[in-house]
């Protein structure tokens, strides 16, 4: 078991300047001394939740779409009645406890759902394709680019994909 240090050589820096400084000690042949000695047990916490939450949760998302998936399609608030919600085949898919022809934003949210949730599903998956792109070329990136900068913008530690 490490022993890290009590007290911090890094006390006022962020998560993402944490990040950074330890896995530049990640490869070092010494790499688990290093970081012993200059980070505290709840530095190197931090920095693991840090990196965690820049990795997509794939199979979070896939297991949401196979929900979707199973959704019959075509929800809407019943006519005359804004507080039943039912599918498109006029199956009850929940009672609100209103009735009559009022405007009710719950109903309005709940119809929508299915449909939005899919949409958030699409556009997360294609966000993440993107910086994953990104990633990829701060990792690939030579002299010509100021990677500090870059990484900075969106929070990514350069090589902390290595790590997981």
């Amino acid at each position: 078991m490490m022993t890290f240090r009590g007290t911090s050589v890094f006390p006022d820096w962020t998560d993402w300047q944490l990040a950074r400084e330890l896995l530049r000690h990640v490869g070092c042949a010494d790499g688990e001394q290093r970081i012993a000695e200059l980070f505290t047990e709840e530095e190197v916490r931090r920095v693991n939740a840090y990196l965690a939450a820049g990795r997509p949760d794939t199979d979070r998302l896939t297991a949401i779409e196979t929900r979707l998936k199973a959704v019959p399609d075509g929800w809407r608030q019943r006519e005359a009645d804004a507080g039943l919600i039912e599918d498109a085949d006029g199956h009850p898919i929940a009672v609100l406890g209103t009735s009559g022809d009022v405007q009710l934003r719950l109903g309005e949210f709940l119809a929508s759902a299915p449909a939005d949730a899919e949409w958030l599903a699409q556009q997360l998956r294609w966000a993440w394709t993107q910086l994953d792109k990104l990633r990829d070329r701060i990792d690939d990136a030579g002299s010509l680019m100021v990677r500090t900068h870059v990484e900075t913008a969106i929070g990514y530690v350069r090589g902390s994909r290595e790590t997981g």
